[in-house]
């Protein structure tokens, strides 16, 4: 079955080790988020009515899109493409961006998969990577995750 992936160039801050394309500056974020939409429109055809098994948003940090953001996204997938009830939907997501109102926030929409970006425990180690969260962060970033999954 098709998947579907969709690159979210944008991070906070550069990490070291990192080789992807991303920018730090969000100015042209929504002139992004409208570029994804056209493209969604503009290969609506590509697959050819096969139905979605996966979506994955990946980066950069797909999780410094906000609540509309995705909305829209998903508003033209959903518009154009037929998503399996059992499709697997996944966010990247750094740490330090999951506070529990975006955690909130992304229960509201169809993403099931939380791939959160924590490379290390170790305050060294993230220092040394430039990571934009610290051990603690990362450690209360999935307690409140875990805690918001409990409540469905």
């Amino acid at each position: 079955m098709p998947g579907l992936y969709l690159h979210i160039p944008f991070c906070k801050q550069a990490c070291h080790y990192c080789n992807f394309h991303f920018s730090t500056s969000l100015r042209q974020k929504g002139a992004m988020v409208d570029a994804i939409v056209r493209e969604l429109e503009r290969q609506k055809d590509y697959l050819q009515g096969a139905p979605l098994s996966s979506i994955y948003f990946g980066g950069g940090t797909p999780s410094l899109l906000d609540a509309g953001e995705l909305e829209r996204i998903f508003a033209k997938i959903y518009q154009l493409h037929t998503v399996q009830t059992e499709a697997e939907i996944t966010l990247e997501a750094n740490p330090d961006d999951l506070d529990l109102l975006k955690l909130q926030a992304l229960r509201n929409t169809p993403v099931n998969r939380l791939s959160i970006g924590i490379q290390s425990f170790a305050e060294e180690d993230l220092r040394f990577m430039n990571r934009a969260h610290n051990a603690q962060e990362a450690r209360a970033c999935i307690e409140n995750a875990l805690a918001r999954a409990s409540t469905t």
